[in-house]
């Protein structure tokens, strides 16, 4: 078995994995793992994310394709002042790129210092998994989305964060130009395939293609 598993290019998933402690201060806190499972099983070639901060999902992702031993992350986010940042995450650029070394994982990301438009201009690549945790804001998201999921293949993977912050009962965090529910709630009822885990403000997983994709030859 081993040796046909070698024949076919397999690896077998790591008995454990060993992380650095490090406090990211991300509302993500162990949905990062979910990150790290889709990519592993998926085998990316393309990752994107739109949202960086500290690196947290990053750290996870680029995790699992150090593991697949291929693939890369394109980690987009300008590390500046924006209106969905925290007080504790505005430059964070060389803090990201030091998470990343200290997660073995650097030769795996590739930090895109820059805002979302302009990253996506001239953007040719198909894309396999794409994280959308940037501008919270309705227009913001949706633009993320237009943006991006043309390129997106079509059993890619679409994984917004803060999904259910509107049904959450009494939040600290509540604002009321939270746009990311709303969003994803129209995707849900246009017929897009979408999957919420109601965990660290909202997980939401959606396929790119309205109605799904035929499981059945016509």
């Amino acid at each position: 078995m081993r040796k046909a598993a070698r024949a076919l290019g397999l690896r077998p998933p790591a008995r454990s994995v060993r992380v650095p402690r490090i406090n990211f201060v991300s509302g993500l806190e162990d949905g990062a793992w979910l990150l790290f499972g889709l990519a592993r099983a998926m085998r990316p070639a393309v990752c994107v994310e739109i949202g960086s901060a500290r690196g947290l999902s990053a750290c996870y992702v680029g995790l699992a394709l150090k593991e697949i031993g291929a693939g890369r992350l394109y980690a987009i986010d300008p590390h500046t002042r924006t209106d969905w940042n925290d007080r504790e995450s505005v430059d964070t650029y060389r803090l990201m790129q030091r998470n990343l070394r200290a997660f073995g994982v650097a030769d795996y990301v590739t930090v895109v210092r820059d805002y979302s438009d302009k990253a996506a201009a001239g953007w040719d690549r198909r894309i396999d998994m794409i994280f959308i945790d940037g501008d919270h804001s309705y227009d913001g998201v949706k633009r993320d989305w237009e943006l991006f999921v043309p390129h997106l293949r079509e059993f890619g993977v679409a994984v917004f964060h803060d999904t259910t912050w509107d049904i959450a009962p009494d939040h600290a965090l509540n604002r009321d130009d939270m746009g990311v529910p709303r969003f994803v709630d129209e995707l849900r009822r246009q017929g897009y395939p979408v999957i919420t885990l109601d965990r660290h403000h909202g997980i939401s997983l959606v396929q790119p293609t309205a109605g799904g994709v035929p499981l059945v030859r016509s």
